[in-house]
């Protein structure tokens, strides 16, 4: 599939999942978070999106390049909103741009594809299954991010409901807490 869009992929750092501290390893973790993200990566490229991973970490720049993934430096770390707003300032408006989140464990190319024709009709927004927001979708320069707490709420009311509510296992389900471990592994996802 011919690339046609963006794929922004904000990843802090590798120690991340910091909510699974208690039932998994740091190493554990770092694994974890690295084969999720590379999951991802690799889905949205074969879905029709260039990946670009947003960070402000070394290690995690030389983990993108290491998954042919262009990576944008993150201008203010630690803060999601600001560095979604940064990052598709940074990219050529003409491009539709996704923002989606590095811990999807079921995510796939079909997903992304979908993603893509849906991006014709204008925003997207991808709730994830605890009533976050996996993926925002859309053109241009701006768009009003609300990430945070139960974040898919605020994102559509923030664009009026105008948007393309987009409702798939790959994008719903995603690893927060050790619950969600715990269903993913009977699933047979990995962790």
């Amino acid at each position: 599939m011919p690339l046609s869009g963006v794929a922004l992929v904000p990843i802090r750092s590798f120690d991340g999942l910091t909510r699974l501290a208690g039932r998994v390893s740091l190493e554990d973790r770092l694994v974890l978070i690295q084969v999720l993200a590379s999951r991802v990566v690799d889905a949205a490229r074969h879905g029709g999106f260039r990946p670009i991973v947003v960070t402000a970490d070394d290690t995690v720049r030389r983990w993108a390049a290491d998954q042919r993934a262009e990576s944008l430096a993150e201008p203010i770390p630690g803060d999601l909103n600001r560095a979604a707003a940064a990052a598709i300032r940074a990219i050529d408006g003409g491009e539709p741009w996704i923002v989606v989140h590095a811990d999807l464990p079921a995510v796939t190319a079909a997903d992304f594809a979908f993603v893509r024709g849906a991006l014709d009709r204008g925003t997207v927004l991808a709730p994830s299954h605890d009533g976050g927001t996996s993926l925002v979708g859309g053109t241009g320069h701006s768009f009003p991010f609300r990430y945070g707490p139960a974040s898919f709420r605020r994102h559509l009311a923030a664009v009026r409901g105008r948007a393309t509510v987009i409702v798939r296992p790959g994008f719903a389900l995603d690893l927060d807490r050790e619950r969600d471990l715990a269903v993913f592994r009977r699933l047979g996802f990995p962790g």
